[in-house]
This record gives structure tokens, sequence and C-alpha cells, in this order.
């Protein structure tokens, strides 16, 4: 029995994917990148701009020819898109045999056997319940380096953001599960570690009521074989000294921050829901620039927000050549 996984969107949908195929892979199914040949497809999809859900949507359809086409017997959706539309997707779509929600992503095994017996099996536990990684994941990013998802959900709640709603509230995987999995991918020859979640900064305040990102950290360079380690989504507000000291006395802390920061006007950044303004901004910047002179930086940016005037796009620009990023992506 031959599956395909087709994953769409964010680093962090791709890990949930490497671990459904990881699940699978030890109840004995082998895999192919040729879909037209497998016996069961996975679209793990995304939806959070209209870009990402119009491509999941694309790619399901397409997909759903090849039970005319080709030798799929199984159709399963998973990820953001199929927690959001469920009965959207199962009323449209027919050939749709399972849907999978985004806390629910180590029932893969259920939700194929399951419909491999003709039932139009639904995987949608608790939003709030954090997935099973125990299981070993395949790798699927060439061996050398591997994203390390450290916790699930987010609890900022922005005004253009509609993660809370299809990933839960804010949770950490506890730290021993963590140093865990990052051995084993050690193991596995994986030399770089990208550490990812929602929003990375506030890893450990609902299991250990304090910020535990600095410690988490440090175990994780006692790991042999790892080499480096890069940190993404930290949300500015939330980067501490203690923090910052970890990255310029651990020699495998990667010289790198992503911190996205969305915007630089003040009456933008209230209107989003943001919990910095543009003091708060150049205050974290040059204190990281202070204390680690050669870190490379990179943010996101969203223009044409609603209520944005040209007041407001200029003082973004104003700020965004003051700051000199190395990396930006709008």
């Amino acid at each position: 029995m031959k599956i395909s996984m087709i994953s769409l969107g964010c680093d962090k949908n791709l890990v949930d994917a490497e671990h459904m195929l990881g699940t699978m892979a030890q109840k004995g199914y082998s895999f192919t990148d040729d879909e037209t040949q497998a016996d069961v497809i996975v679209v793990n999809t995304c939806c959070f701009i209209e870009d990402a859900k119009q491509e999941s949507i694309n790619t399901i359809i397409d997909t759903a020819r090849l039970k005319e086409e080709g030798n799929l017997k199984v159709l399963i959706v998973a990820g953001c898109l199929a927690q959001r539309y469920k009965d959207e997707i199962l009323e449209e779509i027919p050939e749709v045999d399972a849907l999978i929600g985004t806390s629910s992503f180590d029932k893969i095994e259920e939700a194929v056997e399951n419909a491999l017996r003709g039932e139009k099996a639904m995987e949608f536990l608790d939003l709030d319940r954090l997935p099973k990684i125990s299981t070993k994941r395949l790798n699927s990013t060439g061996g050398w380096y591997a994203y390390l998802k450290i916790a699930e959900g987010c609890d900022k709640n922005c005004t253009y953001c509609i993660i809370p709603s299809l990933r839960g509230h804010y949770r950490s995987y506890p730290m021993e599960e963590l140093v865990e999995a990052a051995t084993q991918l050690a193991s596995e020859g994986v030399k770089e570690l990208i550490l990812v979640a929602q929003e990375t900064t506030l890893y450990g305040v609902d299991l250990y009521q304090k910020k535990m990102l600095p410690e988490l950290l440090k175990r994780l360079c006692g790991i042999e074989g790892i080499r480096w380690i890069r940190i993404l989504y930290c949300y500015p507000e939330e980067i501490t000294d203690e923090l910052i000291d970890t990255i310029a006395s651990e020699e495998k802390i990667c010289h790198y921050l992503d911190i996205p920061i969305q915007h630089a006007s003040d009456r933008i950044l209230r209107r989003m829901a943001r919990r910095t303004n543009q003091n708060d901004l150049k205050e974290i910047v040059g204190k990281l620039r202070k204390k680690i002179p050669d870190i490379t930086l990179r943010t996101t940016l969203i223009t044409g927000f609603p209520g944005e005037t040209e007041e407001d796009f200029e003082i973004l620009k104003d700020f965004v050549d003051e700051m000199q990023f190395e990396r930006l992506g709008v």
C-alpha cells in the first residue's frame, strides 16, 4: 500500500506531515512521490492567506481526479483548511474520504484504516489538545537540517491572523520530549536544528510558568552531532536579556533571528493588536545588535493593511531604512 504526502504552507505544517509519515512507516506503508501510483494521498493544507487557501483547494481538486485516472483509493485532507472548512470540503468535494484537524494529525493511522474500509473518517479532537510526537518522524528536508516544532497554537490574537482559531491556545511540548526528538534527528545525521512555533519566545510559559527557551537552547546545544541551532518566529516583545545572552554565549546557536514586526506605525500596530510600538522595536533591535554585533535579523511586514494611510506607509519605509534589516519579506 503506497502513500503520497503533499504538504503545503509553512514549516510547522511540514513537521506535522513528517510525523504522519513516520506513523505510517511504522505500520508498514511505503511511500511514493508519484501521485499517480499512490493508493492513499494525504494533502496537508494551509489557509493562512487567500493564495494559500486557493492553492490547497486546487491541489485537492487536482488530486481527486486521480480516483478516475490513477490508482487512488483514499484521499485525505489534513491541516488548516480541513480545520476551518470541513463541512464545505465534504459537501463540495465528495471524493475526499477523510478529514484530519490540526490537533489530530497523530490519528492518521485511524483515518487511513477507516477510509480504506469505506467509512468517512473525521478526526477532530479538542483544538487545545497537544498531538503526540513520540513516533519516529520521517525527515523530508534532505537529511542535514530539520525543523523542531517546540509549541502549538497562539494566544496573541492579532487582528489579521486566524491562527488561534485554527491551532488553539499556546501550548508547549515538554522539554524532555523535544530533547529526545532532537537527539533522534542528530543520530540520523541532522546537523542543524531550526526551532519553530507560532511563537518560539514564549516557550514553556504554560508548562513551567516562565519562559524556558534559553534553558531549552542550552539542552539542545548539549546534543552530540548538532552543530547549528537557528531560531524562527521570535516575537519582539518577548525577547529577554536572558535569551540574548544565551544566543551570544552558546557557540552552536546561529547569530540569526526571525522577528516578525508587521509594521512600524504606532497607529497601525494598535489596529493590528500588536504588543509593541515603534520605540519598543527600535530598542530591541538596538539591544540585539549591541550584544551580538554580527547578528542577522529577518522580519516580515504587512502593507496595505485596512486603514493604512500614505503617512503610515512613509513611517514604515523610514523605519526600514533606519533599521537596515538583513532579510525582509513583505
